[in-house]
């Protein structure tokens, strides 16, 4: 603060050279970084990475962005199996330069090769329920193998037992057949059946882009809207189910961009019109425009450079800077257009330099404090905030006193009813004493109905369209979308199979306790289970041969060579087909496979936790659960921090003021953060980790106009127009966030408003004995 001091004491134009020089040098290193700077709207970009599980990060990236990247269709012709429509919507789909892939039916050259692979690793594609009757000495594979040689509905022919006696090739397919679910093979297409009656064909496809661009999401989205159309135009019976985090995306990025152009375009008119019908001039506007315009510029680079990228709700959220860093620029030039006839421009600036660096260093430790939270978007708008605010706070120390010398003088508008209320704080101790008890009593009522909720589902409302058809989906298919699953992972494929064939039979076992509905996993089994398979087909081969000569088949002799199957052979196949996306292998060899479990709630979370912590390289994935025990413990955290800055607050109110006056200047800060909470309560929100981000501003904001009242060289009359305008300022700005249709954005605008506004209605408290005497 003092260099800051150094350099405004005097009026020498070097300090404004020097400022003009790093805001040029921000405007070019801006222009170079931004053509390849990103504008993510991921919903799940803003949650942090710690929520993940314990796998290497590199893995967990690679499996969210391909998932991300994946859509599923289900289409119905009708009661009637014509995939006629399917295959109108799969042409469409496969024309489009926006999909890598797009997946049908399995065509016979592919429903062979599919064929061909099993025949060939037969013997090391074994499958569980294969090898627990292998394990039993044989005989329960011989009699398996002569149920359904002589069931009527199995079909086997000579040929099949001719080359597979022990049927083994069967048993693969029957055992990826029951994994499938609800879906069943119909002339190459996975199709399944609804309770009315309805086929529904099954496409899948993948984007050939990111997940999250923007521009390319709501052109993807608009030509689906389009073709959905032309689907229903051409066959009139034909429905069609979207899935893919693509349409989230897309409703997540337009919703914000509605928010930033409806609410910024009233925050900044609202703003402009104020400043104009104040000061009735066009030079404090372009004053506080610049100063605004400096602080984006600033904020801007600074979050590209250590981010990389700019999250869309960060721009969301920073429209808030727009009016506190209006502020500083207000309440100088309300000096100016007070005094600026008795004073010069440099002596007014030494009049509100401290309160103004004050008010500038608690507002930037306000926002540094999000700075300890998880979240990559709540991270950025810290940043966004810190870096912009300087650059406007010094802009104005810098460049408004050369700049506002022409400013006009007027008297201060509204001054009757200004010195009104001052003289009601100073006289009235009903106000003094009755305004600040009513706001206690407003606190404690809101209090007492407080809800803490940190359930990460209840922030932003989802579109019930997408979520209808969500759940449709995962009924007809039996695959839920929920991101409850097992990570495994190794340094190697076959150290990942290893530890995935330990995993199982946990699984099992929890499947038959009720722990568990179902959970899938690909059919791939590591070379040393292979190997041990082989040994159960030569202890069991004899003993099926001879249940086989009993029942009067003969000459059929099984081979048993080894028919080892590698991951990279699987993954080449058609066998991995719908399978492939679940296996992951880096380019350092460390390997993963997803294992999704159904049926897993809060408290069966823990136990799969257990299992998981009991298994090297297992990790289990509960990502809302983990975001729910995030959000719960940074809300402590950061309680635990609002209890220290206002312990902070009070003893350096102390230590400048005075007992009594310092605990009385406390007060506004205290039952701001009260009334926040309380009118919170009252609109039916609960309280969770942004609501106490909320909280942190209106202490970092609020306690601005403490400051600017408690400045022993400002006027209270002066003091109080400033204020006020930076409160109206900041209400326009903070106000527009509580209509915003992102509940989690708006209730972050609720508690805002109301504190800041109570902040401000109480902040004459702060004023100084010798200000309140009557002349």
């Amino acid at each position: 603060m003092k260099s800051v001091n150094a350099l405004t004491n005097t009026n020498s134009r070097t300090p404004a050279y020097l400022w003009a020089a790093v805001c040029l040098a921000m405007l070019a290193a801006l222009f170079c970084i931004l053509p390849g700077a990103k504008i993510n709207s991921s919903v799940l970009a803003m949650l942090p990475e710690q929520a993940t599980g314990n796998m290497p990060p590199a893995l967990n990236d690679a499996f969210i962005t391909r998932l991300d990247k994946q859509l599923v269709w289900l289409v119905s012709p009708g009661k009637e199996a014509r995939p006629q429509a399917a295959r109108f919507w799969l042409n469409a789909l496969q024309h489009n330069p926006l999909f890598s892939k797009v997946k049908g039916p399995m065509d016979a050259a592919s429903q062979q090769a599919w064929g061909t692979f099993y025949w060939q690793h037969r013997n090391g594609l074994i499958d569980s329920a294969t090898r627990q009757r292998l394990e039993h000495g044989g005989s329960a594979q011989a009699q398996w193998v002569l149920g359904q040689l002589y069931s009527a509905f199995s079909g086997v022919s000579a040929k099949e037992l001719h080359n597979d006696p022990l049927m083994l090739m069967r048993g693969a397919q029957l055992a990826q057949a029951q994994s499938g679910q609800k879906l069943r093979l119909m002339d190459g297409w996975l199709v399944t059946q609804d309770d009315q009656g309805r086929y529904w064909y099954l496409i899948h496809g993948e984007l050939a882009g990111h997940a999250f661009d923007m521009h390319q999401n709501h052109q993807l989205v608009t030509t689906l809207a389009a073709l959905e159309q032309q689907l229903k135009a051409a066959y009139p019976d034909a429905r069609l189910l979207s899935r893919g985090t693509v349409f989230y995306s897309d409703y997540a990025s337009q919703q914000a961009k509605r928010d930033m152009s409806s609410l910024g375009t009233v925050t900044i008119i609202g703003v402009l019109l104020l400043i104009v019908a104040t000061f009735r001039s066009l030079r404090p506007l372009l004053l506080c425009l610049l100063s605004i315009a400096t602080g984006a510029l600033a904020g801007t680079l600074m979050t590209l450079l250590i981010f990389g990228e700019l999250h869309l709700m960060t721009l969301v959220m920073s429209m808030s800077i727009i009016g506190i860093s209006a502020d500083y620029s207000l309440y100088y030039l309300t000096e100016r257009m007070v005094h600026g006839e008795a004073v010069t421009p440099w002596e007014s600036l030494a009049k509100v330099r401290n309160a103004l660096l004050l008010a500038l260093l608690t507002t930037i430790a306000a926002y540094l404090l999000m700075m300890l939270t998880p979240f990559p978007g709540i991270r950025q708008m810290a940043v966004f905030a810190a870096a912009g605010l300087s650059a406007s706070c010094l802009t104005v120390l810098f460049w408004h006193p050369w700049l506002s010398q022409r400013l006009p003088v007027r008297p201060v508008p509204a001054m009757a009813l200004l010195l009104r209320w001052l003289a009601a704080w100073r006289r009235n101790n009903i106000l003094r004493i009755g305004l600040p008890c009513g706001l206690f009593c407003l606190c404690l009522a809101g209090l007492s109905q407080v809800r803490i909720n940190d359930d990460i589902t209840q922030l932003q409302a989802l579109p019930q369209s997408l979520l209808a058809q969500e759940k449709t989906i995962t009924r007809l298919t039996g695959q839920s979308l929920e991101q409850k699953w097992f990570v495994v992972y190794g340094k190697n494929a076959q150290q990942t199979l290893e530890r995935l064939e330990a995993l199982k039979p946990e699984l099992d076992k929890a499947r038959q306790q009720g722990v568990i509905h179902q959970y899938r996993t690909v059919g791939l089994n590591s070379l040393k289970r292979q190997a041990a398979d082989l040994a159960l087909l030569h202890q069991a081969a004899p003993t099926v041969e001879k249940a086989l000569s009993q029942a009067g088949i003969t000459s059929f002799t099984p081979d048993l060579t080894p028919m080892p199957v590698t991951v990279p052979q699987w993954l080449a196949s058609p066998a991995s087909e719908g399978w492939r996306l679940m296996w992951m292998t880096l380019p350092d060899g460390t390997s993963g496979v997803l294992v999704p479990v159904d049926g897993v709630d809060a408290q069966k979370s823990e136990i799969m936790a257990g299992i998981a912590q009991q298994l090297p390289g297992v990790s289990w994935v509960d990502r809302k659960a983990a975001f729910d025990t995030l959000f719960s413990h940074y809300r402590t955290v950061l309680t635990r921090l609002l209890l220290v800055a206002l312990a902070v607050i009070a003893a350096s109110a102390i230590f400048r003021q005075g007992l009594r006056q310092g605990l009385v200047t406390l007060v506004p800060s205290v039952l701001s953060l009260g009334c926040g909470l309380a009118v919170l309560a009252f609109s039916q929100h609960a309280v969770n980790l942004f609501s106490l981000l909320a909280l942190v501003l209106v202490l970092g904001i609020g306690i601005n106009y403490t400051l600017f009242f408690s400045n022993p060289r400002g006027t209270p009359v002066t003091s109080l127009l400033a204020i006020t305008l930076a409160m109206l300022t900041t209400l326009l700005t903070l106000g527009m966030l509580v209509f915003s249709t992102t509940q989690a954005i708006s209730s972050f605008g609720i508690v805002l408003v109301s504190g800041i506004f109570s902040a401000w209605l109480l902040s004459p408290l702060a004023m100084p004995h010798k200000k309140r005497k009557v002349k």
